[in-house]
């Protein structure tokens, strides 16, 4: 191979790696901004079940200090606010495991 083939093959050669780099680049840029994306998303999850959280204590409050009477009323609406946090916690493992939400189906979660 004369001189000027060699130079012409390493010129490709070096445009080749140039190219791979900056796929590669292109990937590197493409998982920080999916950590950075599954971060925020994983903190507005983490405050919505932070406020859950905080009406499970206060609901507990209200059962507490419930007469007779009113403690069935507290004690349903306290059942529904369990399930509430349940379907966001299910949902925020999907998101931090990077799944999509599956569609909902209108259904009570099981318990």
């Amino acid at each position: 191979m004369d001189e000027e083939h060699r130079k012409a093959y390493q010129d490709r050669f070096k445009a080749r790696i140039a190219e791979w780099e900056a796929k590669l680049e292109g990937l590197s840029a493409r998982a920080r901004r999916a950590e950075a994306d599954l971060r925020i998303k994983l903190q507005d999850e983490e405050s919505e079940l932070r406020k859950k959280l905080d009406d499970a204590r206060a609901r507990l409050k209200e059962l507490q200090a419930a007469s007779e009477d009113g403690w069935e009323d507290i004690r349903t609406g306290a059942e529904k606010l369990w399930g509430d946090l349940r379907e966001a916690w299910d949902r925020t493992s999907r998101k931090a495991q990077g799944e999509d939400d599956p569609p909902t189906s209108g259904t009570a979660p099981g318990g």
